[in-house]
């Protein structure tokens, strides 16, 4: 498996809704494309930032699934306008994770 953790920063007073429009729009959007969504957080205490976790089975499955997830039109006339307006997009920061042994997600 391939995880991926992503960190957005977002716009003050937005977390709330932000967390709606990810909880309700855009993750089970992304779930049926085909990414896994291992988990999403809140970070206590940092009321503009938000922490979430995917994965996916391999490279070429996490190339292919992100190509239709950014590629179509949902993304681009439904997802992408809600994110611009409620989100840093200068602040994005995702890293790959490689899960170690004793992690039990290997």
């Amino acid at each position: 498996m391939i995880y991926e953790l992503r960190e957005y920063r977002i716009k003050a007073g937005c977390l709330d809704e932000f967390v709606r429009f990810m909880d309700e729009e855009l993750l089970p959007f992304q779930a049926s494309k085909g990414v896994t969504v291992v988990g999403s957080f809140t970070v206590p205490g940092e009321p503009t930032r938000y922490v979430w976790i995917r994965a996916f089975a391999d490279e070429k499955k996490r190339e292919r699934i992100c190509q239709e997830v950014y590629g179509s039109s949902d993304w681009e006339n439904r997802f992408l306008p809600k994110c611009n307006a409620l989100m840093d997009r200068e602040a994005v920061e995702m890293s790959l994770l490689k899960p170690t042994p004793g992690s039990n997600l290997a």
